[in-house]
């Protein structure tokens, strides 16, 4: 299947899952709207019976119009014609919350306008018990007016009582989600197996191309030797032989170098780590490779500023790094490259920086420029020889010492490692 059919599928489901998502989301918030309205009405209906029968006890014939105020969600305010008795209320409210099939603990006040006070109840209609008188501050605090007769009722636990009555298709919400993020989690997977994939196909493509050369070397040469074995040309023999060298030197340094960072998973515990100074280490990598530098035109400038450069860790794994990024330095550069290794310290850390200004690695790029058998993309140009996996080794050495590695790149510009270690006194 190809990356574009793939990409159509997941981005048609992608489509219908949110799709899914906003219509659920849509009903919940109805439903729960609807819910809430209907038990508001119940209140309001039990609360006027309340009020009336209130209205009938003291034998006050005053019609008051609309006696229930909701003040907020669920904390409601009625007006009654007289001081209504806290037993007798709470009995009467305990009757018409029935009867209206309101199952649900309440608190209420009562203001006595004769008294200038206010008395606080609470009731549990699960467990049918009295509570005794509770504290203001289990009550949102109300403002009577001296000449009026008021009760309030609070419902502490209304919100959690309508999400009850939505249990099902909450429920179904949450395993709605729960499903999206398998998707999600799913999808990311198979892209990211799909990627490593393409990276190790190109990788033995990669690796295809670099041996069939020397391979192919080494077979023309010793057919020629064959050729000519009673000559009398040693000149010639020794030519063909030499080749035939250079390239087994060639095929075995290859191998050599997939072996060694195939093996890079299982190094932490194969280290041999000692004490060195990475500033000498640096200087002598500089001096070894002279030669190269110098054919290659390049310029060279190295600042060696870290006053404490000793570390512990494995010097050869660490050569190996310092030549991993100084190799794709040079061959990731146009003509007369330059190049600048740096060391300086930052508090207890060793800072070593190598920068180039060479051709630069794409935005995209970078992000993945450590993984294993990643290369950037060059189309069908293959004039830069490698596998794919200089990088990974480096970032698995630096991060098996507990550093950390870098990087900073602008296309066309150039790019700079930053290599982080901590140092030790000696």
């Amino acid at each position: 299947m190809s990356s574009r059919t793939i990409r159509i599928i997941v981005i048609l489901v992608t489509l219908t899952l949110a799709a899914l998502v906003w219509l659920q989301i849509y009903w919940v918030r109805r439903s729960y709207m609807l819910t809430d309205e209907q038990f508001n009405n119940r209140v309001n209906l039990s609360l006027n019976s309340v009020a009336n029968q209130i209205n009938l006890y003291n034998k006050d014939t005053l019609n008051i119009v609309d006696p229930v105020q909701q003040v907020s969600d669920n904390y409601f305010l009625v007006n009654v014609a007289g001081t209504a008795d806290p037993d007798h209320l709470q009995n009467l409210l305990i009757i018409e919350f029935n009867r209206y099939n309101i199952n649900l603990d309440f608190q209420f006040a009562v203001y006595d306008c004769f008294l200038d006070s206010v008395q606080w109840r609470s009731y549990n209609m699960r467990t049918h018990s009295n509570l005794e008188k509770v504290e203001q501050a289990n009550f949102p605090k109300i403002k009577m007016a001296p000449d009026s007769h008021k009760f309030a009722v609070y419902f502490p636990t209304k919100n959690i009582y309508i999400a009850r009555q939505l249990g099902v298709m909450i429920y179904s919400s949450v395993g709605i989600l729960i499903v999206i993020g398998f998707f999600v989690y799913i999808v990311f997977v198979i892209f990211k197996q799909k990627r490593l994939s393409e990276m190790k196909t190109d990788f033995i493509n990669n690796m295809t191309h670099e041996f069939k050369t020397p391979i192919a070397t080494i077979g023309v040469s010793s057919d020629a030797l064959l050729r000519n074995a009673n000559t009398t040309n040693p000149e010639k023999v020794a030519t063909y032989a030499n080749i035939i060298k250079d390239e087994t030197n060639r095929l075995r340094g290859q191998v050599e170098q997939i072996l060694k960072i195939a093996m890079v998973d299982n190094i932490k515990n194969k280290m041999n780590k000692e004490s060195f100074d990475f500033n000498k280490m640096i200087a002598d990598i500089a001096d070894n490779m002279l030669v190269r530098i110098e054919n290659a035109k390049c310029k060279l400038d190295i600042n060696l500023d870290a006053k404490n450069s000793i570390v512990i860790g494995d010097k050869d794994h660490f050569v190996n790094v310092i030549y991993n990024l100084v190799d794709n330095a040079l061959k990731y550069s146009k003509e007369n490259p330059y190049l600048r290794i740096r060391t300086f310290n930052k508090k207890s850390k060793l800072v070593v920086e190598i920068e180039d200004h060479g051709i630069g690695i794409p935005k995209e790029s970078q992000k993945h420029i450590f993984e294993k058998f990643f290369r950037v993309p060059t189309g069908n140009v293959h004039n830069v020889k490698g596998f794919g996996l200089g990088l990974s080794y480096v970032k698995k050495i630096v991060e098996s010492h507990h550093g950390k590695i870098h990087l900073h790149s602008i296309p066309g510009k150039g790019t700079t490692f930053t290599i982080q270690l901590k140092t030790y006194r000696v």
